[in-house]
């Protein structure tokens, strides 16, 4: 009985030395494993980096090329001033260039469709002293704009509205927030009814607008969707906004003109039309300052200046 027992223990003895063993070699395999995958993780993250250099390299190719377009030769273009701070691409470098021009008065902006200030065209109006008011729908807006604006929030430099707006109600919320009358700056983008907020909005003068357009529809035609107040796009439908010739036609109604367009085909900008003069290249039309869209710069813009790789040409 007793030999029995001791040796149903050593046959235990011996499993669990096995089993050690193999929790050893398990071990080990594991750790090559756990090496291997970091491996992976840095070659993919030195792949990411290539990719994001090669995006690069082929939008600075983009932009050179574009701008050997012999419409660009005209010194009162704007083009050729695109630079990004906060703007989704060259629309701050442009934006500089026009109150360059023009000047400025009470130094003040309306944006909607302002999302969290890193991707806007005011963003770097604020970084130099203007006063605003941001208005966005999104649920994110409220944290994002007091995590990243909490001094110009507390010093009243920026005001903010968490709001969906309509054509409806547009202007009282404008009011509302203070910024009625003559302003120099409003910018539109709301990724639908851009025409029709242009069209209706009564609240504010400004000196200068800036605008989308759809820049899937050539130049030539005019184009715009039917209102629709409960809109939310879903990244897919493309038969938004308006075309250029439109919102042309509908500034040049409301006293604006047309001066210019960024590169990446995205956005138009008007000027007051008694504040043109000979500052800018005309004709002032649609066909004269489209772009079309250049989906190469998405994700690709961040950071990037157009300026300075024209002028190492």
């Amino acid at each position: 009985m007793i030999g029995r027992v001791c040796q149903r223990l050593a046959e235990i003895g011996r499993s669990i030395v096995r089993s050690e063993t193999h929790a050893a070699d398990l071990a080990q395999s594991l750790a090559r494993i756990e090496t291997k995958l970091d491996r992976l993780a840095g070659a993919l993250e030195d792949g990411n980096r290539a990719v994001t250099d090669i995006a690069t390299v082929m939008v600075r190719d983009a932009v050179l090329q574009a701008m050997d377009d012999p419409r660009l030769a005209d010194e009162r273009r704007l083009e050729r001033h695109g630079f990004r701070v906060h703007s989704q691409f060259d629309e701050d470098g442009i934006i500089d260039e026009i109150f360059r021009r023009i000047g400025t008065t009470s130094r003040t902006f309306v944006e909607f469709g302002a999302g969290d200030g890193s991707e806007n065209c005011t963003g770097f109006l604020l970084m130099q002293g203007w006063r605003g008011l941001w208005i966005d729908g999104s649920e994110r807006f409220p944290v994002f704009v007091k995590a990243g604006w909490p001094r110009e929030l507390e010093r009243g430099q920026l005001v903010a509205r968490n709001l969906f707006i309509t054509v409806d109600t547009i202007d009282d919320v404008i009011r509302e927030a203070g910024f009625a009358g003559e302003i120099d700056f409003l910018a539109v983008d709301v990724d639908g009814n851009d025409y029709h907020f242009l069209e209706n909005i009564k609240a504010v003068a400004p000196r200068v607008v800036c605008a989308e357009y759809n820049a899937n529809i050539p130049p030539h035609v005019v184009w715009h969707m039917e209102r629709k107040d409960d809109l939310v796009w879903d990244g897919l439908d493309y038969r938004l906004g308006a075309s250029l010739k439109a919102l042309e036609q509908l500034m040049a109604g409301r006293g604006y003109t047309l001066v210019g367009c960024s590169l990446a085909g995205i956005n138009a900008f008007f000027v007051r039309s008694d504040l043109v003069g000979d500052k800018f290249a005309g004709p002032f039309t649609a066909e004269n300052h489209y772009h079309q869209w250049r989906k190469i710069y998405q994700g690709a813009g961040r950071g990037t200046n157009w300026r300075e790789w024209v002028s190492r040409r």
